[in-house]
């Protein structure tokens, strides 16, 4: 199921519980969107990625699950509360009606621990900037953004405001006592705004803020990553390593799920685009432990000395195509940075830095109108 497709289940799941949805109004029925996301054990920020169509699809997944609870928790109140009408004309037993709570009770508290089980407290699914870049339902709200009457001000960084993502996911061979083990860029979630205290013109300066979602992986069989997988001669990936599948190879195992926090600083020209950057911290939850004890893998050691000596940032400008920023376009307009890493400690023995690309695609821009102004 595409996206979209879990954003609109969704919504028609909230329907079927609370009412038809209003948009303008922000309700489902007369429940508003703040009621029903306690009501989910969700977060403000959480909820509003939700109905957005921001959301992963493992947090619609999760979310479809949830509404399901809820609704078997609705209809079971209006069976209580129907059996409670019905015997309160007449006679009944007093127990009957305290199970009927007790198992009522029972339930809730199942879905409650469902859902603390399902929604970490760190919150992995969202960005842990959101509350601040996506409008809440605080009493009081002021956006990182631009305002309307700024944005021609900083144009043309003003176009490139908003959430951008990661287009395809890289591969990064990591060195270690043994060779197999690859690092794997999965995704990222990004929020760009404009410095607003820019040394050069306004406008040409941004900062961003990334969610990084990364993966380790161990190849079992060892296999040297020369001449197999890079060619020394050209320093540059062979076609059998572009076309690594890992997810399908029985050689290879997922050994760790990363999290990354990382600063991004771009600078805008009229005809180049600069991209500098640095992590801000990271933290890896184990995956197959039996793997790293039967390979005497030291998953701290990588994480802390090896990937945290990693320069991941050190990507060459590209050539401005958004020159007039109306080009820019939701949904289809990409920064394709290439990019190398080095690594400190050492480089597998190749002598240089690994080649990949840092594409990221324009999501859900902050001002979609036009700016006045264009290439000249």
């Amino acid at each position: 199921m595409a996206k979209n497709g879990y954003r609109e289940a969704f919504l028609e799941a909230l329907e079927d519980i609370y009412g038809p949805y209003s948009f303008e109004s922000a309700l489902f029925g007369s429940t508003n969107y703040s009621k029903i996301s306690a009501e989910l054990c969700y977060s403000n920020s959480h909820f509003t990625k939700l109905i957005s169509g921001g959301a992963t699809d493992a947090m619609y997944k999760r979310a479809l699950k949830n509404t399901a609870r809820i609704k078997n928790l609705h209809e079971l109140k209006a069976q209580v509360s129907a059996f409670t009408e019905s015997k309160s004309k007449r006679s009944f037993k007093p127990l009957i009606l305290i199970l009927a709570a007790a198992l009522l009770a029972l339930m809730f508290s199942k879905f409650i621990q469902n859902n603390k089980n399902d929604v970490p407290s760190t919150n992995l699914d969202g960005h842990p900037l959101d509350m601040y870049f996506n409008l809440n339902d605080a009493h009081y709200y002021k956006s990182p953004y631009l305002s309307e009457e700024q944005v021609h001000e900083y144009c043309p960084g003003s176009a490139y405001e908003g959430r951008w993502e990661l287009v395809d996911q890289y591969i990064i061979p990591i060195p270690y006592k043994i060779p197999g083990i690859y690092y794997v860029g999965k995704s990222a979630d990004i929020r760009l705004k404009c410095k607003k205290t820019a040394q050069n013109d306004k406008g040409s300066e941004l900062i961003g803020f990334e969610n990084i979602t990364n993966e380790i992986w161990f190849d079992k069989s060892m296999t040297p990553i020369s001449p197999d997988y890079f060619n020394k001669a050209t320093n540059s990936f062979t076609e059998k390593f572009e076309n690594l599948d890992l997810e399908n190879d029985a050689n290879f195992v997922r050994i760790a799920n990363v999290y990354s926090c990382f600063y991004d600083e771009i600078s805008i020209t009229k005809d180049s685009i600069y991209r500098r950057g640095e992590p801000c911290g990271r933290f890896a939850n184990a995956e197959n432990e039996n793997i790293l004890q039967q390979y005497n893998l030291d998953l701290n050691h990588i994480i802390e000395y090896v990937i945290g000596s990693m320069t991941f940032a050190k990507c060459e400008p590209i050539k401005n195509e958004y020159c007039d920023p109306n080009d820019l376009l939701n949904g289809e307009s990409v920064l394709e940075f290439p990019c190398k890493c080095s690594i400190k400690t050492e480089n597998l023995g190749l002598g240089g830095s690994y080649p990949y690309t840092k594409s990221i695609k324009l999501y859900e821009q902050n001002y979609q109108s036009n700016l006045l102004c264009g290439c000249d």
